[in-house]
Order: C-alpha cells, then structure tokens, then sequence
C-alpha cells in the first residue's frame, strides 16, 4: 500500500479526490492538503509536514500536485531538500489518480510514478478528433 496524498491550489484536491471516491469506492490512506489564498509557503510545508505524519503507518509517501513550480509543488520540494521519503508527480488529474489508487497495493512508488505519468498523458484526448467523421 502507499499513502497517497493529493495537494492544490484552493478546492481542487478534495474534488477530483471525491470524483475518483465517486467511480471506485472510498479509499484508505488518501490525503489531501489545500493551499488558500493568503497562506505563505511555510504555513503550506508546515500542513504538508502534519498531514504526511497523519498517516502513521510505515508505507511509502507519494504525493500529486496541481502543477509544477506552484506552491504545493514547491513545498514538496522543500521536503525533499529536508530528505523527506517521498515520491511526488505535479500534473494530477483524473486518470493519474485513478491509476495510483487502484495500483498502490501491488506497486512500488518509484514504479508507479512511471506508470502515473503515462496515466496522466493517456487521459488527454481531443473528444472532437475522436468522434470526427472523417
């Protein structure tokens, strides 16, 4: 199993974490911290830090942020410079999450951020080309 933990920008994290609840289940060892208009970056590593050792348990930490160079993904990054034992992916969406919940029990983390970001680019298709007659 691995703890997964969902981090954005506003209200994000607890939507697309209730989206995937809504297709496959409630889940278990699934996190999310927000980051609110107004808060600094310490105030968000200081929730990142808390909610990480929320989960006491001994699994592996992987960690999926909105974007890349945000603030979630910044403090992510601080943890690592802290030596954290993290995996972490920016550019969560739907299918990426999809994926990490329903392979976590049987996966490695660092194999399953490989499996992720194909996830994540698979989830990307252009509706009106595929349904385009040609």
């Amino acid at each position: 199993m691995i703890n997964i933990l969902v981090m954005s920008h506003g209200e994000f994290a607890e939507g697309i974490c209730k989206s995937a609840e809504m297709i496959i289940g409630e889940q278990e060892n699934l996190k999310t911290v927000i980051f609110n208009p107004g808060e600094s970056l310490d105030t968000l590593v200081e929730k990142l830090k808390k909610a990480i050792n929320e989960f006491d348990n001994d699994f592996s930490h992987l960690l999926l942020v909105d974007i890349f160079g945000g603030s979630p993904s910044n403090a992510t990054a601080l943890l690592l410079a802290e030596n954290y034992k993290i995996n972490a992916v920016s550019g969560v969406n739907l299918p990426m999450l999809l994926e990490a919940l329903t392979e976590r029990e049987n996966t490695a983390a660092d194999m399953l951020v490989k499996q992720l970001k194909a996830a994540g680019n698979e989830g990307i298709i252009d509706i009106t080309e595929a349904f385009s007659a040609e």
